[in-house]
C-alpha cells in the first residue's frame, strides 16, 4: 500500500456572497494602463520549489492527485524505445490523498483505523495535561515553555519519497506501477497496480500527464507519448472522521500579524471550489479555481443554449472562473501577463466564455473574483478563440483541466456536461 499524502481541509465554511462591484469605468482604464505598463517589469517569485519536474495536479473536494515528471522524456528517446521493446520504464512520481482508489491503490482502513485511535489518544492526554496545568496557578506558562522547548529540540520526522510512477506492457497489456520503497525499519516496499486503457493518438513529442474532473469526487488520469495515449480512472473513498478535539477552556494561543495564515487561507478557499494546476520545472504555478457542483440539473446550465451572440455566460450560483499565474501566457495572440493587478504579483483573470457567432472565446478579466451575474466588459484585459468540441460525460459538473504539453505550454480546458471548450497557451519568459 503506497504512503500517499492527507491534505483534507477544515469544516467546511460559509458560501460567499457575490462580491460588489464599485470601481468605474475610470478606474477599469487606469488598471488596464498599469497592467501594461508593469506586465513583465518585476517578475513574481515561483510559488513551489523548483524541482526539475512537470507537475499536473487536481484537487476534488480538498482531496488531490499528483503527476510529477521531467520535461524532456521524448518520443524520439531512448525510454520510450525501451518502453515500446517491452521495458518497464520510470515516468516520474506520484502523489494522491489517501482517500484515493486507482488500481490496486486505495484507502487502508486498518492502518486508518490505528491513526484514529492513537489520535484520540494523544487528544485525550493533551486534554488532561490541561486540566492539570489549570489545577497549579502560576505553572502554566512554564509548562508550556517547556513543551515548545521540547518540540523544537525533537529531529522532524524524515519525509518519505514520493512513490514513483512506472509504465510497463505485457501480455495482458497496458499497467501502470505506484512503488514504494522500503524504510529504515525494514518495512518492504509495494507495488499497486493501475490497468490502463490504450489507443493511438496524434503524436506527442514528449511525454505529458494530466488530471481531469469527471463528477463531484470522481475523475481520470491521462497520459501521452508519441502515439500512446493511456488513461484510468479514479475515485476518493469515503473515510471515517477523524476524533473531534475536545474544547478546553483556557488562553489559547494567541494569534499575531507575523503568523502565516496561508494553510489557513487555503482550506477555507478549497471548501468551496476545486483546482486544477500546473507547475513548471523552475517551481512557477499555473493554477484555475472553479466552483463546485455546478451540475447540469442545475438552474445555470440552460444559459449555454440562450447565450446571444457576442454574450458571456452568466451564472447566478457561482463566481466566474479563476486563473492564477506566477508567468505571463500567450493565448494565439492574446497575452496574459503577471503583474495586472500589482506589479510583481502573479497574474489574476477571471475567465469568461463568449459566445461568438457559430464559436466560443475566452475572455480574460482584470476582475477574478466577480460573481457570475458580474462580468464589467470595461475590465476586460484579452481575448482568444478556442476550439469547441463534445465529448463523453453528459452529467460533468463545470469544471476545467490544465493540460501540460510541455515544459512551458499547455492548455486549458473547460468543460460542462458534454461541452468542451480548450485553447493552447505558452509561457512568456522574460528577455532578461
Amino acid at each position: 500500500m503506497a504512503t500517499i499524502v492527507d491534505n483534507h481541509p477544515a469544516n467546511p465554511g460559509r458560501r460567499a456572497l457575490p462580491s460588489m462591484r464599485v470601481a468605474p469605468l475610470a478606474v477599469a482604464c487606469g488598471l488596464t494602463a498599469l497592467a501594461g505598463a508593469h506586465a513583465g517589469a518585476q517578475t513574481p517569485p515561483p510559488t513551489e520549489e523548483a524541482d526539475g519536474l512537470v507537475h499536473a495536479s487536481l484537487v476534488l473536494e480538498g482531496q488531490e492527485i499528483d503527476v510529477a515528471f521531467p520535461p524532456d522524456l521524448a518520443a524520439t528517446g531512448p525510454a520510450y524505445a525501451e518502453l515500446l521493446a517491452g521495458t518497464a520504464v520510470r515516468l516520474g512520481s506520484f502523489q494522491g490523498h489517501r482517500a484515493l482508489r486507482i488500481g490496486t491503490l486505495e484507502a487502508d482502513l486498518e492502518a486508518l483505523a490505528a491513526e484514529r485511535v492513537a489520535a484520540a489518544a494523544r487528544v485525550a492526554a493533551e486534554a488532561r495535561q490541561a486540566a492539570a496545568r489549570r489545577e497549579e496557578p502560576g505553572e502554566d506558562e512554564t509548562a508550556e515553555q517547556s513543551d515548545e522547548a521540547a518540540a523544537d529540540a525533537a529531529p522532524e520526522p524524515a519525509e518519505p519519497p514520493d512513490p514513483e510512477l512506472w509504465i510497463a506492457r505485457d501480455a495482458e497489456g497496458w499497467r501502470l506501477e505506484i512503488r514504494t520503497t522500503g524504510d529504515a525499519e525494514g518495512d518492504g516496499g509495494t507495488v499497486d497496480v493501475v490497468p490502463l486503457h490504450h489507443t493511438e493518438t496524434a503524436a506527442s513529442p514528449v511525454f505529458t500527464a494530466s488530471v481531469h474532473a469527471t463528477a463531484a469526487e470522481t475523475g481520470r488520469l491521462e497520459l501521452r507519448w508519441g502515439r500512446q495515449a493511456w488513461s484510468s480512472d479514479f475515485r476518493f473513498d469515503e473515510l471515517p472522521p477523524p476524533p473531534r478535539r475536545p474544547r478546553v477552556s483556557g488562553r489559547g494561543t494567541p494569534r499575531e500579524a507575523a503568523d502565516d495564515n496561508t494553510r489557513i487561507s487555503r482550506n477555507n478557499m478549497l471548501n468551496e471550489r476545486n483546482e486544477t494546476a500546473m507547475v513548471l520545472p523552475d517551481g512557477a504555478r499555473i493554477s484555475m479555481l472553479y466552483w463546485k457542483d455546478i451540475d447540469v440539473e442545475d438552474e445555470d446550465y440552460p444559459t449555454l443554449a440562450e447565450t446571444p451572440d457576442g454574450a458571456v455566460v452568466e451564472m447566478i450560483r457561482a463566481p466566474v472562473l479563476r486563473l492564477k499565474s506566477d508567468v505571463s501566457l500567450r493565448f494565439g495572440d492574446a497575452d496574459v501577463p503577471t503583474g495586472n493587478l500589482a506589479p510583481g504579483f502573479a497574474g489574476a483573470y477571471g475567465v469568461w466564455l463568449r459566445r461568438a457567432g457559430a464559436g466560443w472565446r475566452f475572455v480574460f478579466n482584470h476582475e477574478p473574483d466577480s460573481w457570475g451575474t458580474q462580468h464589467d466588459p470595461d475590465f476586460d484585459a484579452a481575448e482568444t478563440p478556442v476550439d469547441y468540441s463534445r465529448a463523453a460525460g453528459s452529467f460533468r459538473p463545470l469544471g476545467a483541466t490544465l493540460v501540460p504539453t510541455g515544459d512551458d505550454r499547455g492548455r486549458l480546458v473547460v468543460h460542462w456536461g458534454p461541452h468542451e471548450w480548450a485553447a493552447d497557451f505558452t509561457v512568456v519568459r522574460d528577455a532578461t
